[in-house]
């Protein structure tokens, strides 16, 4: 049997595996970003003496950092936004067209500081690519905004 006839006539292992490969890949993108967000910190607030919102002083460090956030889990991985140190994350709302993603998380005292909690809020039905996020750091990073995908 000629080459070329063989090549033709036979399945070819390694063509299957390659398209196989990169099929499995775009699915698998694809379902990551179902599962999780990407978001983008626009600003950070603290609250002063009086009860007012004003810019955090960490605010030019932070503005324009990111963090993930798995939409399962409520686990957050970032510098300024993470619950890498949570004893525990839970998701209160999936979000939908219609609510908000909402996740909390609790982290243990720490070196003589009490309990703290994190809150954030994706507002997953706004239209667009763009869903606008808060975070409520109590004890943390305070309160950060900006815009998920």
């Amino acid at each position: 049997m000629t080459t070329l006839k063989r090549l033709t006539t036979e399945p070819n292992i390694a063509l299957i595996s390659v398209v196989a490969a990169v099929a499995i890949s775009v699915l698998a993108v694809g379902f990551t970003a179902e599962l999780s967000y990407t978001c983008q910190v626009a600003n950070v607030y603290a609250l002063g003496d009086n009860g007012e919102l004003s810019q955090s002083p960490w605010r030019e460090k932070w503005e324009g950092s990111q963090f993930s956030v798995s939409r399962s889990s409520g686990e957050i991985i970032g510098e300024l936004v993470t619950t890498e140190f949570a004893e525990s994350t839970s998701v209160i709302n999936a979000g939908s067209g219609a609510n908000s993603f909402k996740a909390l998380a609790l982290f243990p005292p720490i070196g003589g500081s009490s309990a703290q909690v994190q809150i954030i809020e994706v507002q997953e039905f706004k239209e667009g690519q763009g869903k606008p996020f808060v975070v409520m750091s109590m004890g943390g990073a305070g309160i950060v905004t900006g815009q998920c995908r």
